[in-house]
């Protein structure tokens, strides 16, 4: 086994350090929103309707003549928060869920395992559509379906660590000096469980992101008038056929860079943190 070349070290830095410019721009855009935006988010203008870019609307108007970069800019807030919260939620319930079903070996662990070879026997955006009808198409409602959808996914990866881990030697040895299954689970067993869920985190905010501009785009996210990145998409989609592509195309990049943030970061952290990133046969 050999490191990788330096030439290969230097790309991940240098895909780091863009997908770190994109986190920041983004983390502006949601501090500053009211003060980067020239025009309300939700108010709309019809005297201005499709107006192409220009001096006075950068990225043009929408059909109801609402300016598109203030809304692109305010919905950075909407699609960050709507996956960060997903994703903390999921990690929050599935870690805790796989630490323990992987210590233990019982009917109840398998039961849980079964339970979630059924939620993710659906197809991701049907189960979605189905929970958001259900639930309603609101910000927080939107947060709470994704991270039902991924709490599967960090609980399968942490009992997946979990099984590797409970039979090592460190393992034995902390069971003779007397610590107590919750100690061995949460001060030996966790914090070495840890670095793929880690990496798999910043992978899965890009991933909640695409899933919430889906779920609006076809009609089961959050609703007009709300600034959200998919829902422009899908109003401005209707339009490209009359040459009208500003609609579309702005909110469309910001997914796009936004995800492209989060998989550059998760490589770079699955390259730290996993030794045998940096090896090659």
């Amino acid at each position: 086994m050999t490191r990788l070349p330096a030439s290969m070290r230097r790309h991940l830095g240098a895909a780091a350090a863009i997908g770190l410019l994109l986190l920041v721009l983004q983390i502006v855009a949601i501090v500053f929103a009211p003060a980067i935006a020239p025009y309300s988010p939700v108010d709309a203008d019809p005297l201005n309707s499709l107006q192409p870019p220009s001096t006075a609307h950068w990225f043009g108007t929408d059909v109801s003549g609402m300016d598109i970069f203030s809304r692109v800019v305010f919905a950075t807030r909407i699609n960050l928060l709507i996956s960060i919260v997903a994703v903390a939620g999921a990690f929050a319930i599935g870690v805790p869920i796989g630490l323990v079903i992987g210590f233990y070996k019982n009917p109840l662990s398998s039961l849980v395992m079964r339970a979630f070879d059924f939620i993710q026997s659906f197809p991701v955006f049907v189960l979605g559509m189905a929970l958001v009808s259900v639930l309603g198409q609101e910000v927080w409602n939107v947060a709470i379906v994704l991270a039902v959808l991924f709490i599967p996914m960090f609980a399968r990866l942490i009992r997946a660590e979990v099984l590797s881990l409970r039979e090592r030697p460190f393992i034995s040895a902390a069971r003779c000096s007397g610590a107590t299954d919750l100690s061995i689970m949460f001060r030996h067993i966790l914090p070495n469980a840890l670095t793929p869920v880690i990496v798999q985190v910043s992978i899965s905010i890009g991933m909640a992101i695409l899933l919430t501009a889906g779920l609006s785009f076809i009609g089961a996210g959050v609703r007009m008038p709300t600034p959200e990145w998919g829902l422009m998409v899908s109003t401005g989609a209707q339009l490209m056929i009359l040459g009208v592509w500003w609609v579309a195309l702005f909110p469309g990049l910001a997914i796009v860079f936004s995800v492209l943030c989060f998989a550059l970061l998760g490589d770079y952290a699955r390259a730290v943190t996993d030794p045998s990133a940096e090896t090659i046969s």
